[in-house]
């Protein structure tokens, strides 16, 4: 996953990046402080996710959300600002998500878990790997959770499932559909496909 946060406040992007690292360990995070700074490094960068201020000197959110999704129209907008007056345009952008400051991890994290435009980076024998489910999402899963000191329950309260279904999800009794696992790895903090490269 890669995440461009902007906010002219760099006490802001500092605390953010640090957010989406402990809820993201692999993601790759550019924070920047202007509007500028953030276009000339997605004209090298494909982002899958930006978190932006509304409120900035140079160029205001807004703006730069329309001109990153005219460059990367599969870019998902996350608007983190003081104002709440601008959720009206902001949604007409169809943003993932509006966050009144201050962002907490929370909040984050039930921002990312609802993207408008789901972003998956799948190996060449995804097919193979995903319909093996009992030898290796379900082992996949059950490591990464328990990495991550998080019961079957705490999995299946933030998958709004039953603890039974994560279970079967662990012993191979089912495999989750696709955008369920998507879900799962976000839940995790992990890539897609390190639910399915076999151990």
């Amino acid at each position: 996953m890669k995440i461009l946060i902007v906010d002219d406040e760099k006490l802001i992007v500092d605390d953010l990046t640090r957010d989406l690292k402990e809820l993201y360990p692999d993601a790759v995070i550019a924070g920047k402080i202007s509007a500028a700074e953030a276009l000339a490094e997605a004209e090298s960068t494909a982002f899958d996710v930006a978190l932006l201020d509304i409120a900035m000197p140079d160029m205001d959110g807004l703006t730069l959300a329309r001109k990153l999704i005219a460059s990367s129209p599969e870019i998902n907008i996350i608007f983190g600002t003081g104002h709440s007056d601008f959720a009206l345009e902001a949604h007409e952008l169809y943003c993932s998500a509006f966050l009144v400051k201050p962002v907490g991890t929370r909040k984050l994290q039930k921002a990312f878990m609802n993207l408008r435009k789901p972003f998956i980076d799948l190996p060449p024998d995804f097919s193979m790997s995903y319909y093996s489910g009992n030898a290796v999402i379900g082992k996949r899963l059950e490591l990464y959770r328990e990495q991550r000191g998080l019961s079957r329950q705490k999995i299946a309260d933030l998958m709004n499932v039953s603890r039974q279904t994560v279970y079967r999800w662990e012993h191979g009794e089912r495999v989750p559909e696709l955008l369920t696992l998507i879900k799962l790895a976000r839940i995790l903090g992990v890539r897609v496909e390190d639910l399915i490269e076999r151990l």
